[in-house]
């Protein structure tokens, strides 16, 4: 990884990558930068796995988990996360150079996890379902969550986790609790903040040392945060190296008592425990501990009306 250390004049508008420790904006470059030439997106490995709704989440954690057991180098995922309507699809699009995750301008139109995988360099990007405010059944949406949020604590392939802040809304309550639960999965967490056409240029660089300073107290932080539009393309170059690091420097995290798992998960119910952020989010707000070993997968009945 190359960082190139600029000024803070008023042209550093064009560095979009800032390190919350010192507060400088640099220009993220990796030293395996020309794999962006070649970047080949194609279906995933296996046809099930390109899409996973919750009732599948189990049979592909075990099958993940069996074929990691025999594999010498096993493919790396890396996660987008976000609340709703933070432009996830939109970012991994504009990264990808295609269309690969469908956009909508339905709130909460992501229902499932997407696994996008690149061939050139044997790794998943993984668009999520967002959390926060949804157009789709509240209860689907409890679902959707806890799906995603057990993957965060079951895969073994998680090389980093990029959390999708709107920097002209900032980092809300739900943003915090996301993190608090993400921090303690022993994995890299990435954030990056979009929809920076929204702010005026004048205003971009104290906005992203506002959102800096909260962030450090997170723990597993990557030092370096990403301002990115879609709209015309501002930072898509950076992440672009970043994710290429991801997969290429940065190990998956070391899941321990790896057979254990397996069997707590073949006795498991099928579905993934519903996650209720909006009750978290009240306990984050009263001062209590948010839960951190919840069971991941329990037996929750399915309503008539419920997604699958």
């Amino acid at each position: 990884m190359n960082i190139i250390k600029v000024g803070l004049k008023f042209s550093s508008i064009k560095y979009p990558s800032l390190d919350i420790h010192n507060y400088q904006l640099y220009k993220y470059h990796s030293d395996y930068g020309n794999l962006l030439k070649g970047l080949k997106i194609g279906t995933s490995l296996l046809p099930n796995q390109y899409e996973i709704v919750p009732s599948k989440l189990k049979g592909f954690l075990i099958d993940q988990l069996k074929q990691d057991q025999q594999m010498l180098k096993k493919p790396k995922e890396v996660l987008f996360v976000g609340r709703s309507n933070v432009g996830k699809s939109s970012l991994i699009n504009a990264i990808l150079g295609q269309k690969v995750a469908e956009t909508s301008s339905r709130t909460g139109s992501t229902l499932r996890l997407q696994f996008h995988n690149i061939q050139t360099i044997n790794g998943f990007v993984v668009d999520s379902p967002g959390y926060g405010y949804s157009q789709i059944n509240v209860d689907a949406q409890k679902y959707m969550q806890g799906m995603m949020y057990t993957y965060t604590k079951l895969s073994s392939r998680l090389a980093r986790i990029y959390v999708l802040i709107d920097i002209e809304h900032g980092i809300k309550d739900k943003d915090k609790v996301m993190l608090n639960m993400l921090q303690e999965q022993n994995v890299n967490i990435q954030i990056v903040l979009t929809k920076c056409d929204k702010i005026k240029e004048r205003m971009l660089y104290d906005r992203q040392l506002y959102l800096a300073r909260e962030i450090k107290q997170f723990k597993n932080i990557h030092p370096i945060i990403h301002t990115v539009s879609t709209k015309d393309n501002f930072g898509i170059n950076d992440i672009q190296y970043s994710l290429i690091d991801s997969f290429l420097i940065h190990q998956s995290r070391q899941l321990f008592n790896m057979e254990d798992r397996l069997i707590k998960l073949i006795q498991a119910r099928n579905r993934p425990q519903k996650l209720d952020l909006n009750k978290l989010t009240k306990q984050f707000k009263k001062g209590l501990q948010l839960p951190t070993n919840q069971n991941s997968l329990v037996h929750s009945k399915k309503p008539k009306h419920q997604l699958s």
